[in-house]
């Protein structure tokens, strides 16, 4: 992206280079409740109806055992355990004695909850045991191992269909197609892999090249009918999950003319960056090498990871997302005059085919994308690695238009969340794997598009005047695969764009959406009610359509499209739009946030495009306040959806690099141990820590009783752990979760501190109840919403005079499947967060940056500027003034 020149001199944002104080959290309470358990009349029954059941599907896996060849034999079988309708099955006692819990389904209209678990043959008498334990009671007159069976209604040998994960229907059996198989390791001594490749190539089946390591799962592809599949059951290589694969396929893109002669006259006048400043590493069709506009900054390094395909792109889209990435929408850059100064540079991946059509081994967009990473990296030089930022306008496509994700973690999103957090990569000829713990100064920006809706709008979803209502159409239709990973930054689309082309085949028409709206072309999570996570995470202009006056046609006019860079040499020039154009802007962003703040950490500058984010009063008026009378905050439904569509809004290149007098933001990047051994092998939370922050006192005291915004984003990387056993405790997708709080006006800091630690001990598996300060309802989203995935953002708004005595914020732990696992290799290891913290008064004559620097040793020359209130250009609503 072009660097601009402030007038006058700057006001960066505020890095707080302050060590925090460290906490030690009291000891948590042990024990549990648990779920309630059954009171059942005849247990000695209810224990014999289940050993009945666990002895027939041992001897029935045993007979298949026998038949199968030696070298596959397992020495194990799979079982499904149902639980009785309404109740719940204590997942951990599952994966113990001998016992592992492959995966588990929550209860739904038509069936109750129920757990595959995979029992050895040694260990059916030990299993039977505790079962018929029940029958008899403990000193203490209760029934021995209830907890284990009292809610358990039945127990058989796992079929087929009992593996199956997705929430459509079982395929049909008898058609060959492709599965996606998940293993663990933990239940055969042999790699499972090797056997299905050894079984396929008898059985002439058709295996992916490679397969896929992703925490505790090993993911690999197979194509053949079901009936065949099924004989993977009585194998060392059974699987714990089956779920439907997601390949990669060629995109649709649309383009319009060009203006050659523009072209040429920036060409002239672009000034690359150095082969070493931050770059944008873009992963899609491929790049035009050769582009008069791209070469200069791309350095050689473009490059293919698929098979037999050179980097060049021959279907367009990569090379319209590179000209977003590098010049940010190109028609500023165009109509300009003077030198075109890039801060970044380019890179390319080529991850989809030139074509349409699937390979004869088609390829997971996991392995696909980890294996462009790792290219990218190990390439032709190149910034550092936490000075690149790689952009992926690449999502699965759902098949009836409307329909997404329903924001299960998948291999593709896990894959995402794996490479995000600092996972190594090692590719090898057979397999992908993504190892070891997480390395925290190894995290990668990856930033990804929300989904397009494609296709005609639906004609039945309209407004109360009739008209074509597209925010309902976004609302319906939810974000697409992978765009729900905790790590990544997922961006969505709005758009400022409502001209009308003065022809007259263009009379009547209107723009689709008014300025300031949600994109029709931009997907939500509005639909995803019960979703982990809230995406997107900000939206960029995406572009509009234009409607004809009988709404019977809608027109992509370049007029209502982003300017970008064309693949084909003769048409340097061409138009797009939609989610895919927004992502591209928005890694142009990141890498403007790198070049300023050289040195900031991955998650920090995500959390700092989130941070510097801004609703406009479109977005605003569609649900957040009354648009009439006196603003009053929503109801709390109504404030989730405005950030399921919109994110946090826009954020703008001057809100990124600069703070204003009036609109301060501080940056603070830390570390803390989440978890460590106690003894008696107990896992606690380990540390807790208080940011005591460079406060205006003096000046929000003066401020008295006008009001001031306090903002409060917190930005971290979780370690997926993707397996489908349950959602809590050691079968959580995170492997930990970090919230913040900040002192109440009237707490005293020692009783802050008491505060905090009580509510970490009731807040170990991510739930408690929030105090003080955190339920004001003056917060806007309030802890409860605030705290989905890994990236936490929050406003408060009330009195400069109550703000005054609330200076000290704090970061602690909540708990994961590393503290649950008990993972020897996880507990002690420290995570990096990032913290942002603004304040913001629309009183423009007071100067709250100033004392902040003075405390922080930063020389602040007096300007007029430095007394400009931050909104470039987007009219913002001041009734709650972001």
């Amino acid at each position: 992206m072009p660097e601009s020149a402030a007038s006058g001199s700057p006001t960066p944002h505020l890095v707080v280079p302050w060590q925090a104080r460290t906490l030690t959290p009291r000891p948590e309470p042990s024990g549990g409740s648990g779920p309630a358990l059954l009171g059942r009349a005849d247990r000695a029954g209810h224990a014999a109806g289940l050993v009945n059941g666990l002895e027939t599907a041992g001897q029935e896996a045993a007979q298949l055992a026998r038949a199968t060849p030696d070298a596959y034999q397992p020495d194990g079988f799979a079982i499904r355990v149902e639980a009785a309708r309404d109740q719940s099955l204590m997942l951990d006692r599952f994966d113990s004695s001998g016992l592992t819990l492959l995966s588990s389904h929550p209860q739904t209209e038509d069936a109750p909850q129920d757990v595959l678990v995979w029992v050895p043959f040694d260990k059916v008498a030990s299993f039977t045991e505790r079962i018929t334990a029940f029958a008899e009671d403990t000193d203490g007159g209760n029934p021995q191992q209830a907890a284990l069976v009292a809610n358990m209604e039945q127990i058989h040998r796992a079929l087929l269909g009992n593996l199956w994960q997705e929430k459509q229907e079982l395929p049909s059996l008898d058609g060959t197609r492709w599965w996606e198989l998940w293993f663990d390791p933990r239940i055969s001594p042999t790699d499972p892999v090797a056997t299905l490749r050894a079984l396929a190539e008898e059985r002439h089946w058709q295996v992916s090249d490679r397969a896929i390591q992703v925490g505790e799962r090993l993911v690999a592809h197979v194509a053949t009918t079901g009936e065949q599949l099924t004989a993977l059951l009585a194998t060392n290589a059974c699987p714990a999950e089956i779920r439907t694969p997601t390949f990669a396929e060629g995109l649709y893109y649309v383009d319009r003319n060009f203006r050659a002669a523009l072209v040429a006259d920036l060409t002239e006048r672009v000034e690359p960056a150095d082969p070493h400043a931050p770059a944008v590493c873009v992963l899609d069709t491929g790049i035009a090498q050769e582009h008069t506009l791209l070469k200069p900054s791309l350095h050689e390094r473009a490059y293919s990871v698929v098979p037999g395909a050179t980097p060049a792109d021959r279907a367009g889209h990569g090379t319209q997302m590179a000209g977003l990435a590098l010049f940010g929408d190109l028609a500023a850059a165009l109509e300009s005059q003077g030198p075109v100064v890039l801060g970044h540079g380019l890179e390319s991946v080529k991850i989809l085919h030139d074509n349409h059509a699937p390979a004869a081994l088609p390829r997971t967009f996991a392995e696909t994308t980890a294996n462009a990473v790792a290219t990218a990296e190990i390439g032709n030089g190149g910034p550092a690695p936490s000075s690149r930022v790689f952009s992926m306008a690449v999502t699965r496509q759902s098949g009836d238009g409307l329909n997404g994700t329903d924001g299960t973690p998948t291999l593709w999103s896990a894959t995402l969340d794996a490479l995000a957090a600092g996972t190594d990569v090692a590719v090898r000829d057979d397999r992908i794997d993504l190892i070891g713990a997480p390395d925290p100064a190894a995290s990668r920006l990856i930033i990804v598009s929300a989904g397009n809706i494609r296709g005609p709008l639906p004609q039945d979803m309209r407004s109360e005047t009739g008209e074509l209502d597209p925010l309902q159409i976004s609302d319906l239709s939810r974000i697409e695969e992978p765009a729900h990973a905790h790590n990544v930054l997922t961006v969505g689309a709005y758009t400022e764009l409502d001209t009308v082309p003065d022809r007259p085949d263009f009379k009547g028409f209107r723009p689709l959406v008014a300025p300031g709206g949600l994109s029709p072309f931009s997907r939500t999570s509005v639909a995803l009610t019960d979703a982990a996570v809230t995406k997107p995470d900000i939206v960029l202009e995406g572009g509009n359509l234009l409607v004809a006056p009988d709404e019977s046609l809608l027109d992509e006019h370049e007029l209502l499209s982003v300017a970008t860079t064309h693949h084909d040499p003769a048409r340097q020039l061409t138009w797009t739009n939609a989610t895919s154009a927004a992502t591209a802007q928005a890694a142009a962003l990141a890498a403007l946030a790198m070049r300023t703040y050289p040195g900031l950490r991955p998650e920090t500058i995500r959390a700092l495009l989130v941070h510097e984010a801004q609703w406009t009063p479109a977005m605003v008026d569609h649900g957040l306040f009354k648009t009439t009378g006196t603003p009053k905050l929503a109801k709390g439904t109504l404030m989730r959806q405005v950030i399921r569509r919109y994110g946090w809004g826009v954020p703008t290149a001057e809100r990124i690099i600069n703070s204003a007098s009036n609109a301060v933001t501080m940056i603070v990047e830390n570390s803390l141990v989440p978890f460590k051994r106690a003894p008696g092998s107990q896992v606690k939370l380990a540390e807790l820590m208080l940011h005591e922050l460079p406060w205006p006192l003096e000046q929000l005291r003066d401020l008295a009783e006008t009001t001031v915004d306090l903002r409060v984003t917190l930005a971290y990387m979780i370690e997926p752990n993707p397996g489908r056993r349950g959602m809590l405790g050691r079968y959580s997708y995170a492997s930990h979760g970090l919230k913040f709080a900040v002192k109440g006006p009237t707490e005293s800091r020692d009783a802050f501190r008491s505060r905090l630690a009580e509510q970490a001990e009731h807040e170990s598996d991510g739930t408690g109840n929030p105090k003080a300060f955190e339920s004001s309802p003056r917060w806007l989203v309030g802890p409860k919403f605030r705290n989905l995935g890994s990236l936490h953002a929050d406003i408060w708004r009330g009195s400069a005079a109550e703000l005054a005595d609330c200076g000290m914020l704090a970061v602690y732990p909540v708990g994961g499947w590393w503290k649950a696992n008990k993972r020897a290799d996880r507990i002690g290891l420290p995570v990096h967060y990032a913290l942002l913290i603004s304040l913001r008064t629309p009183d423009t004559t007071t100067d709250l940056y100033t004392p902040i620097a003075t405390q922080l040793g930063v020389p602040v020359a007096v300007t007029p500027s430095a007394q400009t209130d931050i909104t470039d250009g987007i009219p913002i609503q001041m009734d709650f003034g972001w």
